[in-house]
């Protein structure tokens, strides 16, 4: 059975790309372009990874779900990829709250944009055998 990835980010051009190649590497990848329809799709589908945008329609919008998914027992443990091109422009220092296992666990921040072949060793070491 493909393991099956949710990738919410409102830049449909990298989601597409992203899905291609994690599809030819044996991810099943659900996508969305918004949290709200990402909630949705993660409550349908019960993916095993999310790969989830930072910036969308808002500055903070992904960082927003992410508090939120990590507040329920249901995703709590779930392994999230967290992707931002903007690291600095908002002025807020993530990194080290994301980073903080008791407050986020099983998160990983990573720069956009993103290298195909180390998004897949970052999901490969995330998911949980």
């Amino acid at each position: 059975m493909k393991d099956k990835i949710l990738l919410i980010d409102d830049d449909e051009d990298l989601v597409r790309s992203l899905q291609v190649i994690l599809e030819s590497k044996g991810f099943l990848v659900l996508t969305a372009t918004d949290s709200q329809s990402g909630l949705i799709k993660l409550k349908e589908e019960k993916p095993r990874l999310l790969v989830l945008d930072v910036m969308m329609n808002t500055n903070l919008e992904g960082y927003n779900l992410l508090h939120v998914l990590k507040k329920d027992p249901e995703y709590r443990k779930m392994p999230i990829i967290l992707l931002t091109g903007m690291a600095d422009a908002l002025g807020v220092n993530l990194y080290s709250a994301v980073e903080d296992e008791n407050l986020f666990p099983n998160v990983r921040f990573q720069d956009k944009p993103v290298d195909p072949s180390l998004l897949i060793e970052i999901i490969n070491e995330m998911l949980p055998t």
